[in-house]
This record gives C-alpha cells, structure tokens and sequence, in this order.
C-alpha cells in the first residue's frame, strides 16, 4: 500500500475495521484468541455495522465464551453477545452465508448452557439456520463445512434423549444416524480438522461403530491444531478411545 493510501485507511474508520478484521482468522487459526479479541474489539468500534466484522466478533465472542468456566455468568454473558452480534450481521447481508452460521453457533451455545429441553426455541433455530446455509448456492466449503457440523452436533446431542421427551418441543427431528450423515461430510469438506474428527467419532460412537470411531480418534494426536480448544478436544477424544472396547 502506498503512503499516502496508507494514511488515509487510517483515518478512515470504515476502511481501518474492513482490513483489519480479516486477521482475525489468522490469529485464531495460531490459537492466539487474546490479540484476536483485542483486534476485533477494535474493528467493532471502527465499523459497527460491517458484515465481515459483525460476524468475525460473533465467532470471537464465542470462542472467548468458551474459554471461561462452565456455566458462569460470564460465558452465558458472551454467549448471547454473540447471538446479538449475528443478528446484527444477517441484517448487515441476509444474502450470505456466515451470518446465519454464526447464529446457528450461537444458538447451539446458548442452548447447551440453558439445558436443550428448556431451550428448544434455539435449537430450532439452530436447524432452520444451518440448513439454510446447505440449501444456499456458491456456499465456500469450509463454511459448508461448519454448517453440517453445527446441524450433526444438535441432532447428536439431541439424540441423548428419549425421543418422547423431545417431541412434544418440537425437538423430535433429532437422531444419531442424521448426526453421523452430517459430520461425515463436515469431515470431507474440512478435512484433518480437529473439531469435527471428534465430534464425527461421538456419532460413530453413537451409531454403534466402535471400531470405526477407534480409527478416527487415533488419529486425532496427528491432526494440526487450527482452533482455539484444540488441545483440549485432543485430550477428550484421548479419553474416548480409553473408554472403547
């Protein structure tokens, strides 16, 4: 960039925020959420009402919520900022994927927290949202991707409970063998990613094929950390496979 170009992307919020934001991805591909959220903080400040940035904060907001300790006040706190923050970018752009995305996460976090059964409205639109995402044309694969693992997650945790509890929610939709369609082919747009490996060996798991889930998770130690929590899901798919005979 020139100088006199350089100058003025600096002086213009609008510009700051729009370039700014897509480090973000880079950062937290390098696990480094702290600058991550420094830098998105900064971007919302410069430019509230950007796409690109409502949705990045609403992924970081996320992240950070995970970070805290469970069932706190403070990561129910991010959680729902995150859902605010992904409403605000589908009005920003309707016509796009992440948005929606975003949303569904968001939707599943806050569901997760509340208990699923005392917070089926969210999960519903966690459905409704991500195949949304799949119905779309021109869909990027790695968002593709994280649209079928969001929708194969809520039908596997959905599947944890009897059916007849669920249905008078409006929750019955959920089932392992639909959870195990979806994060095999979260696994085939996005593949070697830590996130949907384990989660894709939890719905082998579920759908009574050990011997394939014990394939998936030893490979899990191989695999490059390219998500905040990484370490962690390595560490939880290392205890799975202890459990599987």
């Amino acid at each position: 960039m020139r100088p006199f170009a350089l100058l003025c992307s600096l002086l213009v919020p609008g510009v700051l925020g729009a370039q700014s934001i897509l480090r973000v991805d880079t950062l937290l591909a390098a696990n480094q959420l702290a600058p991550a959220v420094a830098l998105a903080d900064q971007a919302l400040a410069a430019t509230p009402r950007d796409y690109e940035v409502l949705w990045r904060v609403s992924r970081v907001r996320l992240l950070q919520g995970d970070a805290q300790p469970e069932k706190s006040k403070a990561q129910d706190r991010l959680y729902r900022e995150a859902l605010a923050l992904a409403e605000r970018a589908i009005k920003a752009n309707s016509a796009a994927p992440d948005g929606y995305l975003r949303r569904a996460a968001a939707n599943g976090k806050v569901a997760l927290f509340a208990g699923v059964l005392d917070a089926a409205d969210y999960v519903i639109q966690t459905k409704e949202d991500t195949e949304k995402v799949i119905a779309m044309r021109g869909v990027p694969p790695l968002a593709l991707a994280s649209a079928h693992y969001i929708l194969g997650r809520a039908h596997l945790k959905l599947s944890e409970t009897p059916r007849p509890l669920r249905m008078p929610l409006g929750l019955g939709f959920g089932n392992a063998a639909d959870a195990l369609t979806h994060l095999r082919r979260a696994t085939e747009l996005r593949a070697g990613f830590v996130m949907f490996q384990l989660e894709y060996a939890r719905a082998l798991v579920a759908n009574e094929r050990v011997a394939d889930a014990r394939t998936v998770l030893q490979q899990l130690p191989s695999l490059a950390e390219q998500e905040p929590g990484d370490e962690v899901r390595k560490r939880e798919g290392a205890e799975l496979l202890r459990t599987l005979r």
